[in-house]
């Protein structure tokens, strides 16, 4: 019992230090078609050993570093939100932002990918298939609660910065981004993911880790 806490601890301050290296610096984001960021995929892997609780964790260890980001580099339209320097001054609205966009979507991305984890591995004895559709999920979940908190929460900013007026065409925006690099960030987090996870898997099975 003792040596599974310790092991766990393990886990937990491993998975913690790599998504914090990834989340305060460049290594957080591969340059593809588009910027892919890769922090949500440490977020992902430690939910398939430490659970819903641990993806939570995480997550909420990836929303700290997106929130230092944005105090320390404001030069995007959602930091410029975020810090109330494109609403007249940081307020309760703003603090509401942080915690619906930056936070929750992280949270949610380690929670949704272990959950689906959890449950698709019972089915699946390699666990690669279950690895591959829970970092499906978790990336999506990030994509899809992230922009679809600023599409709700903060309508009449991102009309304002894409240049449209209706709730039709922010929509069509929106879903443009999700299909586009919201799939190519998915389509690597299952690569990666799947490909470590099963590496981590393996060394259990053999006993190089317990």
């Amino acid at each position: 019992m003792e040596k599974n806490k310790i092991y766990e601890l393990v886990l937990y301050a491993l998975f913690i230090a790599i998504t914090a290296i990834l989340g305060l610096t460049p290594l957080g984001f591969i340059p593809l078609v588009v910027s892919v960021t890769t922090t949500h995929m440490p977020v992902i892997i430690g939910g398939y050993s430490l659970g819903a609780k641990g993806g939570a964790t995480l997550g909420t260890v990836f929303g700290l570093t997106s929130l230092f980001r944005c105090i320390t580099t404001p030069v995007d339209i959602t930091a410029q939100l975020m810090l109330g320097k494109s609403t007249g001054g940081f307020g309760l609205y703003n603090l509401f932002l942080i915690v619906a966009i930056i936070f929750l979507p992280r949270i949610l991305c380690g929670v949704f990918s272990a959950l689906t984890y959890k449950g698709l591995s019972k089915f699946d004895k390699t666990r690669v298939g279950a690895m591959g559709i829970s970092a499906f999920v978790g990336s999506m979940t990030n994509t899809v609660f992230y922009l679809g908190g600023l599409m709700l929460f903060a309508f009449d900013f991102m009309s304002a910065a894409y240049g449209v007026t209706t709730y039709g065409a922010l929509v069509k925006i929106i879903l443009g981004i999700v299909a586009f690099n919201g799939v190519i960030e998915a389509v690597a987090a299952v690569i990666i993911c799947t490909a470590v996870g099963k590496a981590i898997d393996i060394a259990k099975t053999k006993g190089y880790i317990r």
